[in-house]
């Protein structure tokens, strides 16, 4: 009987992945409540603001969009794919 192989990968790479996911979770998090005009005065709001503003690192204002709406979901929508990427690029090459 032939043996099985299993892939179930490392925990480092499940780890990267995982952090890459929680960051882009935040940003598009933020862009929801932005776009839908969610309370900017509550904590919730607060404190995923002040999370997003330095994960999106450059990308705010990279691109100028003709309204407001695209302008959002371009800044943090980029940084959200940035730091999917990168979770699972540096998973794919340390895991």
């Amino acid at each position: 009987m032939a043996a099985k192989k299993t892939n179930s990968g490392s925990a480092l790479a499940t780890l990267l992945q995982g952090i890459g996911f929680l960051l882009a979770v935040l940003l598009v998090a933020h862009t929801v409540f932005v776009l839908f005009d969610f309370r900017p005065e509550g904590q919730l709001a607060q404190s995923v603001a002040r999370a997003a503003e330095p994960l999106a690192l450059f990308f705010p204002g990279l691109i100028d969009a003709p309204s407001r709406v695209l302008q959002v979901l371009l800044d943090y929508g980029l940084a959200a794919m940035f730091w999917m990427l990168l979770g699972g690029l540096l998973a794919r090459i340390l895991g």
